[in-house]
């Protein structure tokens, strides 16, 4: 096929085949048009062989044709194409020099994304000595001037350019696709044109994952090298994988999601689909579906942001399936992220600076949280993280933002991220006779921005023993099946329509909640000065009680969503708020790890220590002990609170039987 007839072919396509998209697009002002690749396919096999085989002629003869539809007058369309058989695409890793001059699709994770910059198409050179003027089309990084004058000047002025808006995205293949250890493949794609324009922008997102169509090209690593670079001149991107918030649903699909919605067991059947193949953990299982759908985000006129992430943190014994659900998790979420505390640092988590190949100046590459944007984050052994790795989340998980400032370069990236989390207990396991947040190494400042924490206990039982080994057999016996309410993709589907949703809350929800709220804060006055909760469980309240209106499709929070949220909250307090002495909640035994009882014992030993010795004098243990007695505290509660200060730093023993304030 040659130039003319593929002109001549393109433009008979155009105007039997595809003339509504074609008048769709001049009648909203569009630059360019978007054609099915497989339609094409089955119009004239031999189109898409040409496209493929020499893609820039191809491309120039499709916007030849594209001309010779009548309703065109004077409008310059472009043609882009999408929709790619399965078997066209090329792994990163595979591609080769025989590519290069191909039209090919890939498949990729956005990792950067430079800013829009104007770049030269044309430039209208004139001579400087006799005035003639010459176009010269611009192809290189370099702009290149005619050659000679035919007065034999070889000077020449930019007198007038023709620009476009360039942008440079780097794209790194999916985890899915590599094999072994190997390092994820990635390159280079220009994008140009429409595919800059601010609307098409919010797909060209860090984290989003995207089909490419385009030509690729080679470029010299240096000058006069004889080794070179490939890079992707891309004719259209298509993100497959975006925020909830983006996912465009056809007209069935929002008709097949309302059906399901009235449903009255909607939320069940929605929790029972979050990791079918894990048996148990219902309450765990209805916070992650909650954290899914999660609250409504509000901005308030003093600038203050209260934020609709929920953030649920599972601490549990070793096989109990943590890893399982946050992988789940993970794969069901646009945009989520999973990653193992231990092989992470806190640049991954949240962003690097990176020094570009290209210009040698530093540029900001995005971590997991900043990629979930908008999407969700599964951090799997978080307690194996170092401190400062770690600490390194507090500002993601409240203010919803990372601020950074390294390598000259002072920024602040979204983070609007919910964050799952699962860890182990200190020992590996729990200790009955211990306290559970006592149990949990991860810092009380972290701890106490998750909206949830759950202890997963792995208890004998002979009915749940039963119950589970045969889930297990029977996963392993039929692999294939699942025995999901909900299906994932539709789940998918249901959480985006449902995210755009911003369900109010009623009087009779915030009665409902407040006068639980202030219940218990009045409850730990009568039982001493414990705080049974806070403010922030307040908050998270809310935040659950709006997820739960969203699970059913409601636009407001009404009573019953109240009380979900209540009952969750009590669930999870009684697990790891309270005081296992006094049988009281103490929202402190999560917030610093100490219960109001144990701080007031605390505070009678030291006040003991004050009074027979100073600041300055060692004092005998054997009399603090007998002092402690005559206060109310045994033996051995006596010794462990001195044992306890002498860890901590707040006493020493200056010589054996005595110990000293520091």
């Amino acid at each position: 096929m040659d130039y003319g007839e593929a002109v001549r072919e393109f433009e008979e396509f155009f105007s039997q085949k595809w003339y509504r998209q074609v008048a769709e697009a001049v009648q909203d002002g569009e630059d360019s048009v978007v054609v099915d690749f497989q339609e094409l396919d089955i119009f004239e096999p031999r189109l898409s062989d040409y496209l493929r085989e020499n893609p820039d002629s191809a491309v120039d003869a499709a916007e030849e044709g594209v001309k010779g539809v009548d309703i065109i007058s004077d409008e310059e369309l472009q043609v882009r194409f999408e929709n790619m058989p399965e078997e066209d695409f090329v792994k990163l890793k595979n591609l080769r020099s025989e590519h290069i001059g191909k039209f090919v699709p890939l498949e990729g994770m956005i990792k950067r994304a430079s800013q829009v910059k104007p770049e030269i198409k044309m430039g209208i050179f004139e001579c400087t000595q006799c005035g003639d003027q010459y176009e010269k089309e611009q192809d290189s990084s370099e702009l290149k001037s005619p050659y000679k004058c035919e007065c034999g000047s070889r000077k020449f002025e930019v007198v007038e350019k023709v620009m476009t808006d360039t942008q440079n995205i780097v794209l790194e293949e999916n985890p899915e696709s590599r094999e072994g250890s190997e390092q994820p493949a990635t390159i280079n794609v220009r994008l140009e044109g429409d595919l800059v324009d601010p609307d098409f922008q919010k797909k060209v997102v860090p984290g989003n994952v995207a089909h490419i169509t385009g030509i690729l090209r080679e470029q010299p690593f240096q000058k006069n090298s004889k080794k070179y670079d490939i890079y992707m001149d891309a004719n259209y991107l298509d993100p497959t994988e975006q925020e909830f918030e983006e996912l465009e649903l056809s007209e069935e699909e929002i008709e097949e999601i309302e059906e399901l919605g009235d449903d009255p067991k909607i939320f069940q059947r929605i929790a029972d689909s979050i990791a079918p193949s894990i048996y148990g953990h219902e309450k765990v299982k209805e916070a992650v579906a909650l954290q899914l759908f999660g609250g409504v985000q509000k901005t308030r006129e003093d600038g203050v942001v209260s934020r609709g992430d929920l953030h649920i943190l599972l601490i549990g014994e070793p096989g109990t399936g943590k890893s399982q659900i946050l992988k789940f998790t993970g794969e069901l979420a646009p945009k989520g992220r999973y990653v193992v505390g231990k092989s992470s640092t806190g640049a991954g988590l949240t962003a690097a600076a990176v020094r570009n190949e290209q210009t040698g100046e530093f540029e900001l590459e995005a971590g997991a949280v900043v990629l979930a944007h908008k999407g969700l984050a599964s951090i799997d052994e978080i307690d194996k993280m170092g401190t400062e790795d770690r600490s390194s989340l507090h500002e993601a998980m409240e203010q919803q933002q990372i601020s950074v400032a390294k390598a000259n370069i002072q920024a602040t990236l979204n983070a609007q991220t919910s964050i799952l989390a699962a860890g182990n207990p200190k020992l590996g396991r729990f200790d009955p006779y211990e306290p559970i947040p006592q149990q949990i190494d991860l810092g009380d400042t972290l701890l106490s921005r998750f909206d949830f924490i759950f202890p997963v206990k792995d208890e004998p039982d002979q009915e749940k023993d039963k119950e589970l080994s045969r889930k297990v057999l029977q996963n392993h016996m039929d692999p294939e099946e699942t025995d999901a309410e909900i299906d994932a993709e539709i789940l998918r589907k249901y959480v985006a329509h449902a995210k755009n949703l911003r369900p109010d809350l009623t009087q009779e929800a915030a009665d409902q909640i407040q006068e639980f709220y202030v219940n218990m804060r009045e409850s730990g006055q009568e039982e001493g000065d414990s705080v049974p909760i806070t403010a922030r469980q307040l908050e998270a309240l809310v935040r659950v009680a709006e997820a739960s209106a969203r699970t059913e499709l409601r636009e407001e929070v009404i009573e019953k969503d109240a009380q979900r949220a209540i009952d969750i909250l009590t669930y999870c307090l009684q697990q790891i708020g309270v005081d296992p002495e006094t049988g009281d909640y103490d929202i402190d035994m999560i917030e610093s790890g100490v219960s109001s009882s144990q701080r007031n014992r605390l505070q009678t030993v030291k006040q003991i220590i004050r009074s027979q010795g100073g600041d300055d004098s060692p004092v005998e243990v054997e009399e603090i002990i007998e002092t402690a007695k005559e206060q109310g505290l045994d033996q051995d509660t006596a010794e462990e609170i001195i044992n306890r200060l002498k860890r901590e730093g707040d006493l020493w023993e200056p010589q054996p039987g005595h110990i000293q304030q520091v």
